[in-house]
């Protein structure tokens, strides 16, 4: 399920990882290290870097410390490096994407070499399953930045990079496999798919790409076959099966799905069972039972369920257990538990964050 966003007065971006051992699965949720568990959090007005306890068996946060970000200006998104030593941050007042080490002990980081610079505005990241390359979605110039990920952590640009995209890509989505990039262009109704060249990193758009969605498409999601696109303008969620072999996109019967008011993320639980939706304006969590044959969606009882103010960022944890959800204008994190059989959602916490919680990540 491996899981972006208008930037307020701050942005929070959180990566959840759980320290110890077990497997990785696919959409920006939590992973397992040695011993922690931290979470991360960026605080793009403050230009700084909070972590957090994550309990494991509650999924309730605690604040440890915060350390700044220093050149990196505005970190908007974060990405763990498939290793879990790297942590990534695209710096979207500096137009650059910073890397740190992580010191899986402690939770410390530390920034290796200066920030690289991107395209204009970089807001979400993504890193391939290898962690070879590292590429950022820029909402100003329409394009995404590819870089080499060095045994360091170091970036060098690969050639080609930036790629050009449709207008305004406020997502950029790993596929699967590894072997495809998604970018979901608000401003173009429509999601670009690119190969990646193994060698190089370098993007190439498939045949058929962009694929239309509905109005205002601002992320996309990935869960086994399917992809799932909120449409922040339309109110509506496009609903997509993916060829494994060539990335091509296909929409699901009865594709789109209503949503309440402004969705801009959505995440799948672990299962690949349930689809969960952040409506920013009603202030709700949309949920869906999903189709495993054709990916149709029909709500689940009690939804929509309610959310903090300007729920932003959706992701779910490595377990199933917990949906963590960055409210922007209530400024914290609220902590969801998944009912595994119905898919419901119950509130179990909500934990202040230094600033505006816009959005976060949360690795496999």
């Amino acid at each position: 399920m491996k899981l972006r966003l208008c930037l307020l007065i701050s942005s929070l971006l959180v990566i959840a990882f759980l320290i110890g051992c077990g497997g990785t699965s696919t959409t920006k949720m939590v992973s397992q290290m040695s011993a922690g568990p931290f979470t991360f959090v960026a605080n793009n007005n403050l230009d700084s870097i909070s972590t957090f306890r994550t309990d494991s068996a509650s999924g309730q946060l605690s604040m440890v410390g915060t350390m700044p970000t220093g050149a990196c200006s505005g970190p908007r998104y974060l990405e763990l490096h498939p290793s879990k030593v790297f942590l990534f941050a695209s710096c979207s007042s500096s137009n650059s994407v910073a890397v740190f080490s992580v010191d899986t002990n402690t939770g410390n980081l530390a920034m290796i070499g200066s920030p690289a610079p991107t395209g204009v505005t970089p807001v979400t990241v993504a890193v391939d399953p290898q962690g070879k390359f590292l590429y950022v979605s820029n909402i100003v110039s329409s394009t995404v930045s590819a870089f080499a990920i060095g045994n360091d952590g170091s970036l060098t640009s690969v050639p080609g990079s930036p790629f050009p995209t449709g207008q305004t890509p406020y997502w950029v989505e790993m596929g699967t496999t590894g072997n495809f990039v998604y970018t979901a262009n608000r401003d173009s109704n429509n999601v670009s798919v690119f190969r990646i060249d193994p060698s190089t990193g370098g993007l190439t758009q498939i045949p058929g790409s962009p694929f239309a969605t509905d109005n205002g498409p601002r992320a996309v999601a990935l869960s086994g076959k399917f992809a799932f696109v909120p449409n922040r303008f339309a109110n509506t969620v496009s609903v997509f099966t993916v060829d494994p072999n060539t990335g091509a996109l296909t929409p699901a019967p009865g594709s789109p799905f209503p949503t309440h008011t402004d969705p801009r993320s959505a995440a799948t639980d672990a299962s690949g069972r349930f689809l969960y939706v952040p409506n920013t304006v009603s202030n709700d969590i949309s949920a869906y039972s999903i189709d495993q044959n054709t990916g149709a969606l029909s709500q689940i009882g009690g939804s929509p369920f309610p959310g903090g103010q300007v729920p932003l960022q959706i992701e779910t944890d490595s377990s199933g257990k917990f949906i963590y959800v960055a409210n922007s204008g209530s400024n914290n994190v609220s902590v969801y538990a998944v009912n595994s059989t119905t898919g419901q959602l119950q509130l179990v916490q909500t934990t202040a964050t230094p600033g505006s919680a816009v959005s976060f990540a949360q690795v496999h």
